[in-house]
Protein backbone atom coordinates (compact mmCIF):
# COMPACT_ATOMS: atom_id res chain seq x y z
CA UNK A 1 0.00 0.00 0.00
CA UNK A 2 1.04 3.91 0.35
CA UNK A 3 2.92 5.37 2.63
CA UNK A 4 0.93 6.69 5.46
CA UNK A 5 1.64 10.58 5.43
CA UNK A 6 2.94 12.34 8.89
CA UNK A 7 0.31 13.24 11.22
CA UNK A 8 -2.20 10.64 9.73
CA UNK A 9 -5.22 10.21 12.91
CA UNK A 10 -5.58 6.32 12.69
CA UNK A 11 -8.79 4.56 14.56
CA UNK A 12 -7.89 2.18 17.06
CA UNK A 13 -10.69 -0.49 18.00
CA UNK A 14 -10.61 -3.09 20.91
CA UNK A 15 -11.29 -6.21 18.50
CA UNK A 16 -12.98 -7.32 14.77
CA UNK A 17 -16.38 -6.91 16.19
CA UNK A 18 -15.62 -3.00 17.32
CA UNK A 19 -14.36 -2.11 12.94
CA UNK A 20 -17.62 -3.65 12.42
CA UNK A 21 -19.55 -1.81 14.24
CA UNK A 22 -17.75 1.68 13.56
CA UNK A 23 -19.26 0.74 9.88
CA UNK A 24 -22.39 2.04 10.72
CA UNK A 25 -22.57 5.66 10.68
CA UNK A 26 -25.72 6.43 10.12
CA UNK A 27 -28.34 5.98 12.95
CA UNK A 28 -31.76 6.99 14.49
CA UNK A 29 -31.75 8.18 18.13
CA UNK A 30 -34.33 6.70 20.54
CA UNK A 31 -35.06 7.04 24.25
CA UNK A 32 -36.09 4.77 27.00
CA UNK A 33 -37.19 4.53 30.26
CA UNK A 34 -36.96 1.62 32.33
CA UNK A 35 -38.40 0.64 36.03
CA UNK A 36 -35.61 -2.28 35.83
CA UNK A 37 -32.34 -1.49 37.19
CA UNK A 38 -29.67 -0.58 34.40
CA UNK A 39 -26.87 -2.45 36.51
CA UNK A 40 -24.56 -4.56 34.07
CA UNK A 41 -25.57 -1.97 30.77
CA UNK A 42 -23.23 -0.13 29.32
CA UNK A 43 -22.36 1.91 26.43
CA UNK A 44 -21.52 -0.06 23.19
CA UNK A 45 -24.30 -2.69 24.35
CA UNK A 46 -26.84 -4.48 22.13
CA UNK A 47 -29.87 -3.66 20.80
CA UNK A 48 -31.56 -6.75 19.13
CA UNK A 49 -34.58 -7.96 18.22
CA UNK A 50 -34.91 -11.45 18.65
CA UNK A 51 -31.23 -12.08 18.26
CA UNK A 52 -30.67 -9.84 14.99
CA UNK A 53 -28.36 -6.80 15.99
CA UNK A 54 -30.35 -3.57 15.21
CA UNK A 55 -28.18 -0.95 16.90
CA UNK A 56 -26.36 0.14 20.33
CA UNK A 57 -26.56 1.69 23.25
CA UNK A 58 -25.71 5.02 23.23
CA UNK A 59 -25.52 6.54 26.85
CA UNK A 60 -26.51 4.79 30.11
CA UNK A 61 -28.03 6.76 31.95
CA UNK A 62 -28.79 9.30 29.94
CA UNK A 63 -30.03 12.86 31.51
CA UNK A 64 -31.28 15.79 29.20
CA UNK A 65 -31.38 19.29 30.37
CA UNK A 66 -35.15 19.26 30.87
CA UNK A 67 -35.44 16.11 32.46
CA UNK A 68 -36.64 16.04 36.29
CA UNK A 69 -37.96 13.13 37.69
CA UNK A 70 -38.81 12.25 41.91
CA UNK A 71 -37.39 9.34 43.06
CA UNK A 72 -40.21 7.01 44.21
CA UNK A 73 -41.42 3.69 43.49
CA UNK A 74 -42.13 4.47 39.76
CA UNK A 75 -38.62 6.23 38.73
CA UNK A 76 -37.17 5.04 35.33
CA UNK A 77 -33.85 5.14 34.36
CA UNK A 78 -32.95 7.05 30.98
CA UNK A 79 -31.22 5.13 28.23
CA UNK A 80 -30.36 6.52 24.60
CA UNK A 81 -30.11 3.90 22.36
CA UNK A 82 -29.83 4.26 18.27
CA UNK A 83 -31.26 2.47 15.71
CA UNK A 84 -28.72 2.04 12.97
CA UNK A 85 -30.48 1.45 9.18
CA UNK A 86 -28.02 -0.05 7.33
CA UNK A 87 -28.31 -3.58 9.28
CA UNK A 88 -31.94 -3.74 7.38
CA UNK A 89 -31.45 -3.45 4.27
CA UNK A 90 -31.52 -6.80 3.84
CA UNK A 91 -35.00 -6.86 5.25
CA UNK A 92 -36.33 -3.79 4.53
CA UNK A 93 -34.69 -3.20 1.38
CA UNK A 94 -32.53 0.14 0.36
CA UNK A 95 -34.96 2.93 0.33
CA UNK A 96 -36.78 1.83 3.46
CA UNK A 97 -38.27 4.11 6.10
CA UNK A 98 -37.35 2.24 8.97
CA UNK A 99 -38.59 5.41 11.20
CA UNK A 100 -42.04 4.73 10.26
CA UNK A 101 -41.60 1.15 10.00
CA UNK A 102 -40.85 1.18 13.66
CA UNK A 103 -44.21 3.27 14.77
CA UNK A 104 -46.25 0.99 13.09
CA UNK A 105 -44.61 -1.96 15.38
CA UNK A 106 -44.79 -0.38 18.27
CA UNK A 107 -49.08 -0.20 17.83
CA UNK A 108 -48.98 -3.69 17.36
CA UNK A 109 -47.25 -4.00 20.71
CA UNK A 110 -43.30 -3.87 19.88
CA UNK A 111 -41.78 -2.71 23.36
CA UNK A 112 -37.98 -2.86 24.88
CA UNK A 113 -36.90 -4.96 27.57
CA UNK A 114 -33.62 -5.95 29.08
CA UNK A 115 -32.31 -9.00 29.15
CA UNK A 116 -29.01 -10.92 30.67
CA UNK A 117 -26.30 -10.97 27.78
CA UNK A 118 -24.01 -12.61 29.71
CA UNK A 119 -24.75 -14.40 33.53
CA UNK A 120 -20.76 -14.34 34.68
CA UNK A 121 -19.95 -10.77 34.00
CA UNK A 122 -23.66 -9.58 34.64
CA UNK A 123 -23.69 -7.71 31.11
CA UNK A 124 -27.46 -6.67 29.81
CA UNK A 125 -28.65 -5.90 26.96
CA UNK A 126 -31.73 -3.91 24.92
CA UNK A 127 -34.00 -7.02 23.67
CA UNK A 128 -37.36 -5.82 20.99
CA UNK A 129 -39.94 -7.96 21.02
CA UNK A 130 -43.63 -8.35 20.97
CA UNK A 131 -46.14 -8.08 24.19
CA UNK A 132 -49.86 -8.33 22.77
CA UNK A 133 -51.27 -8.22 26.08
CA UNK A 134 -49.43 -4.63 26.92
CA UNK A 135 -51.88 -1.95 27.10
CA UNK A 136 -51.88 0.68 24.06
CA UNK A 137 -49.26 3.55 23.97
CA UNK A 138 -51.17 6.52 26.00
CA UNK A 139 -48.33 8.02 27.67
CA UNK A 140 -45.66 10.55 26.38
CA UNK A 141 -44.14 9.64 23.12
CA UNK A 142 -41.79 12.39 22.81
CA UNK A 143 -39.28 13.96 25.21
CA UNK A 144 -36.57 16.44 24.26
CA UNK A 145 -36.82 16.02 20.13
CA UNK A 146 -35.99 11.54 21.16
CA UNK A 147 -39.09 9.59 20.39
CA UNK A 148 -39.93 7.25 23.12
CA UNK A 149 -39.86 3.45 22.48
CA UNK A 150 -42.02 2.29 25.81
CA UNK A 151 -40.81 -0.49 27.83
CA UNK A 152 -41.46 -3.30 30.15
CA UNK A 153 -40.17 -5.17 32.83
CA UNK A 154 -38.00 -8.72 32.08
CA UNK A 155 -39.02 -11.94 33.17
CA UNK A 156 -35.98 -11.97 35.52
CA UNK A 157 -37.00 -8.87 37.39
CA UNK A 158 -40.94 -10.49 37.37
CA UNK A 159 -39.70 -13.81 38.62
CA UNK A 160 -37.40 -12.31 41.25
CA UNK A 161 -40.15 -9.54 42.60
CA UNK A 162 -41.93 -12.99 42.99
CA UNK A 163 -39.80 -14.84 45.29
CA UNK A 164 -39.75 -11.74 47.01
CA UNK A 165 -43.17 -11.95 47.87
CA UNK A 166 -43.25 -15.77 47.88
CA UNK A 167 -40.29 -15.18 50.54
CA UNK A 168 -42.16 -12.66 52.61
CA UNK A 169 -45.20 -14.80 52.95
CA UNK A 170 -43.24 -17.58 54.70
CA UNK A 171 -41.03 -14.94 56.69
CA UNK A 172 -44.68 -14.13 58.06
CA UNK A 173 -45.63 -17.84 58.82
CA UNK A 174 -46.29 -18.81 62.31
CA UNK A 175 -43.65 -21.79 61.58
CA UNK A 176 -41.91 -21.63 65.46
CA UNK A 177 -45.35 -22.47 66.92
CA UNK A 178 -46.57 -24.60 64.32
CA UNK A 179 -43.48 -26.30 65.14
CA UNK A 180 -43.76 -26.45 68.71
CA UNK A 181 -47.58 -27.68 68.33
CA UNK A 182 -46.02 -30.42 66.08
CA UNK A 183 -43.30 -31.35 68.75
CA UNK A 184 -45.69 -31.70 71.59
CA UNK A 185 -48.32 -33.94 69.58
CA UNK A 186 -45.30 -35.70 69.26
CA UNK A 187 -44.67 -35.80 72.87
CA UNK A 188 -48.53 -36.57 73.28
CA UNK A 189 -48.23 -39.54 71.17
CA UNK A 190 -45.06 -41.03 72.81
CA UNK A 191 -46.81 -41.21 76.44
CA UNK A 192 -50.31 -42.36 74.59
CA UNK A 193 -48.23 -45.10 73.38
CA UNK A 194 -46.41 -45.74 76.83
CA UNK A 195 -49.87 -45.76 78.78
CA UNK A 196 -51.46 -48.11 75.90
CA UNK A 197 -48.32 -50.87 76.33
CA UNK A 198 -49.10 -51.06 80.38
CA UNK A 199 -52.94 -51.48 79.36
CA UNK A 200 -51.66 -54.20 77.29
CA UNK A 201 -49.35 -55.61 79.87
CA UNK A 202 -52.32 -55.49 82.34
CA UNK A 203 -54.86 -57.10 80.00
CA UNK A 204 -52.53 -60.26 79.42
CA UNK A 205 -51.85 -60.57 83.72
CA UNK A 206 -56.21 -60.38 83.68
CA UNK A 207 -56.59 -62.58 81.19
CA UNK A 208 -53.89 -65.26 82.68
CA UNK A 209 -55.30 -65.42 86.09
CA UNK A 210 -56.59 -67.36 88.23
CA UNK A 211 -59.51 -65.30 88.81
CA UNK A 212 -60.41 -64.72 85.13
CA UNK A 213 -61.32 -68.38 85.33
CA UNK A 214 -64.25 -66.96 88.24
CA UNK A 215 -65.71 -65.03 85.84
CA UNK A 216 -69.16 -65.27 83.71
CA UNK A 217 -68.44 -67.22 80.40
CA UNK A 218 -69.89 -64.05 78.85
CA UNK A 219 -67.54 -61.61 80.56
CA UNK A 220 -64.27 -64.30 79.86
CA UNK A 221 -65.06 -64.18 76.12
CA UNK A 222 -65.16 -60.49 75.68
CA UNK A 223 -62.28 -59.51 77.55
CA UNK A 224 -60.67 -62.50 75.54
CA UNK A 225 -61.76 -60.63 72.34
CA UNK A 226 -60.25 -57.28 73.56
CA UNK A 227 -57.16 -58.78 74.51
CA UNK A 228 -56.30 -60.00 70.92
CA UNK A 229 -57.83 -56.41 69.64
CA UNK A 230 -55.15 -54.67 71.80
CA UNK A 231 -51.99 -57.51 70.42
CA UNK A 232 -52.45 -55.96 67.44
CA UNK A 233 -50.58 -52.63 69.01
CA UNK A 234 -48.35 -55.04 71.20
CA UNK A 235 -44.40 -54.00 69.95
CA UNK A 236 -43.40 -55.76 67.32
CA UNK A 237 -46.71 -55.49 65.25
CA UNK A 238 -47.80 -54.05 62.27
CA UNK A 239 -49.55 -51.49 63.53
CA UNK A 240 -47.23 -50.77 66.34
CA UNK A 241 -44.33 -50.63 63.99
CA UNK A 242 -45.46 -48.16 61.58
CA UNK A 243 -46.79 -46.23 64.59
CA UNK A 244 -43.06 -45.91 65.60
CA UNK A 245 -41.86 -45.40 61.91
CA UNK A 246 -44.65 -42.57 61.04
CA UNK A 247 -43.61 -40.79 65.19
CA UNK A 248 -39.75 -41.06 64.02
CA UNK A 249 -40.31 -39.37 60.41
CA UNK A 250 -42.01 -36.51 61.87
CA UNK A 251 -39.46 -36.42 64.52
CA UNK A 252 -36.85 -35.82 62.14
CA UNK A 253 -38.53 -33.65 59.64
CA UNK A 254 -38.91 -31.32 62.74
CA UNK A 255 -35.59 -31.59 63.24
CA UNK A 256 -34.16 -31.04 59.69
CA UNK A 257 -36.64 -28.11 59.76
CA UNK A 258 -34.68 -26.31 62.55
CA UNK A 259 -31.37 -24.80 60.89
CA UNK A 260 -33.26 -24.23 57.53
CA UNK A 261 -36.04 -21.92 59.69
CA UNK A 262 -33.32 -20.24 61.68
CA UNK A 263 -31.75 -19.15 58.65
CA UNK A 264 -34.59 -18.21 57.03
CA UNK A 265 -35.67 -15.91 60.37
CA UNK A 266 -32.02 -13.98 59.99
CA UNK A 267 -31.89 -13.88 56.29
CA UNK A 268 -35.44 -13.76 54.43
CA UNK A 269 -33.26 -14.42 51.00
CA UNK A 270 -31.73 -17.13 51.54
CA UNK A 271 -33.89 -19.55 49.16
CA UNK A 272 -32.53 -17.42 46.00
CA UNK A 273 -29.14 -16.18 47.84
CA UNK A 274 -27.04 -18.54 49.30
CA UNK A 275 -26.68 -17.72 52.80
CA UNK A 276 -23.42 -16.76 53.88
CA UNK A 277 -21.75 -19.19 56.79
CA UNK A 278 -21.48 -16.95 60.06
CA UNK A 279 -17.76 -17.12 61.13
CA UNK A 280 -16.15 -18.66 64.25
CA UNK A 281 -16.24 -16.36 66.94
CA UNK A 282 -12.57 -15.07 67.31
CA UNK A 283 -11.79 -15.47 71.15
CA UNK A 284 -10.33 -12.30 72.91
CA UNK A 285 -7.40 -12.07 75.08
CA UNK A 286 -8.42 -11.64 78.86
CA UNK A 287 -7.71 -7.95 80.25
CA UNK A 288 -4.66 -8.00 82.76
Amino acid sequence: GQPVAEKTAVNLYDDQKSIQDSLYTDHIDYLMFFKDSVRGLQPGAPLEFRGIRLGTVSKVPFFASKMRQVFNDDYRIPVLVRIEPERLKAQLGENADVAAHLAELLKRGLRASLKTGNLVTGALYVDLDFYPKEPPITGLREFDGYEIIPTVSSGLAQIQQRLVETLDKINNLPLNPMIEQATNTLSESQRTMRRLQTTLDNMNKITSSQSMQQLPADMQTTLRELNRSMQGFQPGSAAYNKMVADMQRLDQVLRELQPVLKTLNEKSNALVFEAKDKKDPEPKRAKQ
